[in-house]
């Protein structure tokens, strides 16, 4: 079988597979939307306050702004850059509106699994904090067979799915906006030397990295997409009425009809939010704060800040083409060499340089996180020193592989690792978001009383059995 044959395969599996994640995590979203009365939208002053106060921490600690920031390295990336255009490819304008749709449910499922997490996450050797979904199982569900499980998938998530798409899109970016012999080789010897200083760094520079450079690289992000839909600025309004229009009205070209464009949209927009899986909980799980919501509200504002850039990055697509039937006849089918026709369209030959360092920026910023994501995982599973070896090994060979053979046929793996993650993410939650809902009532409890800044104390919880981080 040849490699795109065996794509092929992959993605017709993955159609099927993503019905299930589908469903469950429409209905996760909807159960917290409703049990939490609509937080997404009623609590948005105090996730900012929350997100950006100038809460002061232990000098090791991490902050609920590095949190934030780090946690939107892993949002704001490839997902918000390749995530809408492959949307739009495969399932047309109206893909955007059912992003914006799963990411509005998908702040209340963001806010549960982050606090469950918060509740739920480990003290490390360093003082430090450690969780996520297998902490979850372990501790929350106190089954220790699970939970390796679960940390064998997170590994396999993040170093053969994440790690595989973001290398995957630098290096189309670099072979799209730099034409050489052998640029895809030298790309990959690159993307391999960067992976070795991530793989010999730590939680903690990771976390300070993103403090500095993912609010920069948003802002400029969004100046450019600003800059580019200016100059299309005729297109904008026909872009924005597409989406609407073709939400329920489905271009002919969408091969599967509403069905399709629905398991699209939400496929992509998880890519890139990642509400549901309850992989971003291996990052907020780390915060120092006083009380577990404070993360969850964090985390619920880091949703629709992630659902901000992928907007502003499909309207730059749209605004450009008359309508969907022109986008389609260009016979693109990747979302780089999309972006960059649209761009170099647009700005002039500078764009695909444009585009290839924002990629750059996004993916490096991502793959920090991930890598070290993966080693917190196999710390759960054994800390022995071969097995931190073999994983840094086996980074390495993905890195090189992915920018090697850069394409976002890659794109298929991460897609089916992304659906097992949502259905066993939306499993736990449904057994353990009863812990959520108690810490928020303790939470709105406490500042109904006058408390300006609620400590959590685990006795509030129905269960505190496996609760080892917090204080009675």
């Amino acid at each position: 079988m040849s490699f795109e044959s065996f794509i092929d395969t992959v993605w017709e599996f993955d159609d099927y597979l993503w019905y299930i994640p589908f469903a469950l995590i429409i209905c996760l979203g909807i159960y917290s939307t409703i049990k939490l009365k609509g937080i997404q939208f009623i609590h948005l002053p105090e996730m900012f306050k929350i997100t950006f106060s100038r809460e002061k921490t232990g000098k090791d600690q991490i902050s609920p702004f590095h949190v934030f920031c780090m946690s939107m390295g892993n949002r704001i990336g490839v997902g918000n850059i390749a995530g809408p255009i492959t949307a739009l490819l495969m399932g047309g304008p109206g893909a955007i509106f059912w992003m914006w749709i799963f990411a509005t449910l998908g702040g209340a499922t963001s806010f549960v699994e982050t606090t469950v997490g918060q509740i739920f996450k480990n003290k490390d050797e360093n003082e430090g904090f450690i969780g996520g979904p297998a902490y979850n199982v372990f501790n929350g569900l106190e089954s220790r067979k699970f939970g390796l499980v679960l940390a064998g998938l997170m590994i396999a998530v993040y170093i053969g799915g994440y790690v595989l798409s973001e290398i995957s899109t630098i290096s189309t970016s670099f072979t799209g906006a730099y034409d050489f012999q052998y640029n895809n080789l030298v790309i990959a010897f690159i993307l391999v030397a960067i992976a070795v200083l991530v793989v010999t760094g730590g939680f903690k520079r990771v976390a300070k990295a993103s403090a500095i450079v993912v609010p920069a690289m948003a802002l400029l992000w969004i100046v450019l997409c600003i800059v580019v839909m200016c100059m299309n600025i005729d297109g904008v309004p026909n872009a924005i009425v597409s989406i609407f229009d073709c939400a329920f009205n489905i271009p002919a070209t969408v091969g599967g009809g509403v069905g399709a464009m629905l398991t699209i949209a939400m496929r992509r927009g998880i890519w890139s939010n990642e509400a549901g899986e309850g992989t971003i909980t291996n990052i907020s799980s780390s915060a120092d704060v006083t009380h577990p919501v404070k993360q969850g509200l964090s985390q619920c504002l880091g949703v629709l800040f992630d659902t901000l850039i992928s907007t502003m990055t499909a309207l730059v697509v749209l605004s450009f083409f008359t309508d969907y039937d022109a986008l389609v006849a260009t016979g693109i089918e990747d979302s780089m060499p999309l972006l960059e026709h649209v761009m170099s369209s647009t700005i002039g030959g500078i764009a695909p340089s444009f585009v290839f360092f924002f990629m750059f920026l996004f993916a490096i910023t991502s793959f920090m996180g991930d890598y070290v994501i993966g080693e917190n995982n196999l710390r759960l599973i054994t800390k022995e020193k071969k097995a931190k070896y073999g994983l840094i090994a086996l980074t390495l060979a993905v890195v090189f592989f992915a920018a090697y053979f850069g394409t976002d046929g890659l794109y298929a793996i991460m897609d089916v690792l992304l659906a097992i993650c949502g259905i066993v993410n939306c499993f736990v939650m449904f057994k353990l978001g009863k812990y959520a809902l108690e810490a928020y009532a303790d939470y709105r409890e406490q500042k109904k009383r006058g408390v300006e800044d609620p400590v959590f104390h685990k006795s509030c919880l129905s269960d505190p059995s496996g609760v080892t981080a917090w204080d009675d």
